[in-house]
């Protein structure tokens, strides 16, 4: 057991998915004692991470892009903040960091953890050479982390199939965990005759958003008093991303409401009667179906990792089949049709699974087991090194 820790980096894309989605961890560490750094690519969430005593560090990266010399630019600026802080420990998320973050830690001598939050692009079938070169990569560089964490089980079963990590490196987590207390009902939910269904996530294709509208389609052909509701950014630079003249041509349709972008997703849950999302992007594990399963909303997503993990069919929710409308709408009509009360029980039933197997609290626990960190450490004064 390590017992000298004092300075933890965390390196991410973004500050605002580092704190979204690793806010309760970085709340540990801190109240641990640990002096943390957070380097991702500034946004108005930094604010929001300096705020509570995390120090920050921001790096220029093109998460999409394909250019060498902007993946040299990553790899030197997290050598320099590295070699700067000179951290105990260093855990990368996301693909870029995972790779050029490893390589970085390796050359600066730092111990370092890769978390593999879903294969969506290395495992991307409609651009091979992308696929090819990310595979290749991580085959490469995974092996310098001390540890690969993967959040499903098919994940870890395809790296080791492919032989990109051995089986001594790679550990399972039950996801990245959900705040089961933030995530809570707000209010007892309607009992409505006709279900609203939401849409909640990045509008790309990849989510499964033009099957959510197509399904859409079919069921209020049958059921029109039936509601169907977009909430979610139109990502720029995504390159599946929905151009917003498709989105603005739905709501003309009158297939869709479109509810905007939200920093707060809990009152558009407490409002739906179940969330939909069809995705066939490689989730890690879907922070999205957590969140709405802890808030006793009903789910209906497919049926591949990342996503089938979080509902128990026909108990919390309903599985489909990946980019199969007919399947997709055949479930939401399974869901319009069953009692009122029943779907009462399904959403009781997704939060007690969330509070059980993903509780944020046992994420925690099992990474400062992974990482051989104490539960409890005195707290001391932290310098950055000069």
């Amino acid at each position: 057991m390590r017992k000298n820790i004092q300075t933890i980096v965390i390196t991410g894309n973004y500050a605002r998915w580092v704190y979204q989605f690793r806010l309760g961890l970085l709340k540990k560490f801190r109240d641990m004692g640990f002096h943390v750094v957070v380097a991702a690519a500034p946004d108005p969430f930094v604010k929001k991470l300096t705020r509570m005593g995390i120090q920050f560090e921001p790096i220029q990266v093109n998460f999409y892009g394909n250019n060498p010399f902007a993946d040299l630019w990553l790899l030197w600026q997290l050598a320099s903040i590295y070699r700067r802080y000179r951290p105990d420990v260093v855990i990368h998320y996301t693909i870029k960091p995972n790779i050029f973050g490893g390589l970085a830690a390796r050359w600066c001598g730092v111990l370092s953890y890769a978390v593999v939050t879903g294969l969506g692009h290395v495992m991307n079938k409609r651009n091979r050479l992308v696929s090819w070169a990310g595979l290749g990569l991580y085959r490469f560089t995974l092996r310098l982390h001390q540890k690969v964490f993967v959040l499903n089980c098919q994940d870890r079963d395809d790296l080791l199939r492919m032989k990109i990590v051995t089986p001594e490196k790679i550990e399972l987590l039950p996801g990245e965990g959900v705040d089961t207390h933030f995530y809570a009902p707000l209010s007892d939910k309607k009992l409505r005759t006709y279900p609203s269904f939401l849409f909640s996530g990045r509008l790309i294709a990849d989510k499964g958003i033009f099957e959510f509208v197509e399904a859409a389609r079919l069921i209020r052909s049958r059921y029109p008093e039936t509601r169907f509701r977009i909430l979610g950014m139109i990502d720029p630079e995504g390159i599946h991303s929905i151009p917003i003249v498709t989105l603005q041509e739905w709501v003309r349709e009158g297939l869709v409401e479109y509810l905007g972008e939200t920093l707060d997703v809990r009152p558009y849950l407490a409002k739906a009667d179940c969330l939909v999302l069809p995705s066939f992007y490689r989730e890690g594990l879907s922070r999205m179906l957590m969140e709405a399963a802890s808030m006793e909303t009903p789910i209906i997503t497919t049926d591949q990792p990342g996503c089938r993990e979080v509902v128990d069919n026909g108990r919390t929710g309903f599985l489909c089949n990946i980019c199969d409308v007919q399947d997709l709408s055949t479930k939401m009509e399974q869901f319009i049709n069953l009692d009122k009360v029943d779907r009462l029980i399904m959403g009781k039933n997704a939060r007690i699974k969330m509070i059980r197997e993903f509780d944020e609290r046992i994420v925690i626990k099992r990474y400062l087991g992974l990482l051989e960190i104490p539960l409890a450490l005195p707290r001391e004064t932290h310098a950055v090194h000069a």
